[in-house]
């Protein structure tokens, strides 16, 4: 029996992680759905984003306790408001960042992470913008604050957030030099950078580094990084597959965050994009309005991936094995 706060529908779905390892460890399995607390919204989910965070996690390599259901981002309409709520109404569409449990038909959301969002564009589109864009607007327009002409490297150009900010780059009227493997060059290419193999191979000192390898990665990338620059971390990709453990990862990514404090050069500064949502909830909501204004002019062209709700484990094999271009998406 479930408890007082859920009701039953038909059709609610999630997919729980049950444990760390592979991608078999998620199971789709029906779901209760959950009254909206205090400052909080139910969502009936349109589109859950997929990050390569996820695969961390599920691997067990991320801070903090295993969440029941993966998924930071989704876009969808209101359900209901909790109590304290009156900026949402109901059958309104939105976009949030929750954080964990987007992998699900109904989702409980903080009103603080959401953002209204227009009824036209397809769900899957605009869920690429929640987050993939908005740490890419965040890091540039908010962190680096690189000027027209100047150059920016974006390791892994080919992925979502790197695809992501060589378009928010190219139309600041920025240079961009992107890593990724030999067989996504045209893709770089395509997206309006110039192809590298590795940071050691960019021919100008860069104004920004934006990377999302961590650890190892930082000290190349702060080399090829204008001493008045900025390197912006972003996530710490390194570690998954390289057989770390949890702790292992970590003090590789501590040692070479202290390393680059210690040592003269540009800055390393860690984004989190949460963290700056918390921060400023306001300043998100423009961000979000924003890209979907560059979404509507033609500015920004994302490239998204879909797959069923009940497919959430070969979209995990997908993006763990590189085989994903752009922003992939769960559709319930």
């Amino acid at each position: 029996m479930y408890p007082s706060s859920m009701t039953t529908s038909a059709g609610a779905r999630r997919v729980r992680l049950t444990s760390t390892g592979g991608p078999e460890v998620l199971r789709v399995e029906a779901m209760p759905v959950p009254e909206p607390g205090p400052g909080q919204i139910l969502i009936t989910t349109e589109a859950a984003g997929v990050a390569f965070h996820d695969i961390s996690t599920r691997r067990g390599l991320t801070p903090g306790a295993l969440p029941e259901v993966q998924g930071f981002d989704v876009v969808g309409h209101v359900a209901r408001v909790g109590a304290g709520v009156a900026e949402f109404t109901v059958g309104q569409r939105v976009g949030a960042l929750i954080g964990a449990g987007g992998y699900a038909t109904h989702v409980l959301a903080p009103a603080l992470r959401t953002a209204p969002l227009p009824e036209g564009p397809p769900a899957e589109n605009l869920d690429a913008l929640m987050l993939n864009y908005l740490t890419a607007w965040q890091m540039f327009h908010r962190v680096a604050r690189p000027v027209p002409g100047e150059a920016v490297l974006v390791l892994g150009a080919a992925g979502g957030v790197g695809s992501a900010l060589s378009q928010i780059a190219r139309s600041a009227g920025v240079e961009v030099y992107g890593t990724s493997s030999p067989g996504r060059r045209g893709r770089v290419q395509a997206g309006g950078a110039t192809w590298v193999a590795n940071q050691a191979a960019v021919p100008v000192p860069v104004a920004a580094a934006f990377d999302p390898v961590g650890g190892p990665s930082l000290a190349p990338s702060r080399r090829v990084t204008k001493p008045s620059g900025v390197v912006v971390s972003y996530g710490f990709s390194f570690a998954t597959g390289a057989g770390y453990s949890k702790v292992g990862a970590m003090a590789r990514t501590i040692g070479a965050l202290l390393q680059a404090k210690l040592t003269p050069g540009p800055r390393v500064v860690v984004h989190t994009v949460a963290r700056a949502v918390d921060k400023d909830p306001a300043g998100f909501r423009a961000d979000i309005a924003a890209l979907v204004e560059q979404l509507a002019a033609g500015a920004i062209e994302p490239e998204v991936v879909t797959l069923p709700l009940e497919q959430a484990a070969e979209a995990h094999r997908r993006l763990e094995n590189r085989e994903v271009e752009g922003k992939l998406v769960l559709l319930p």
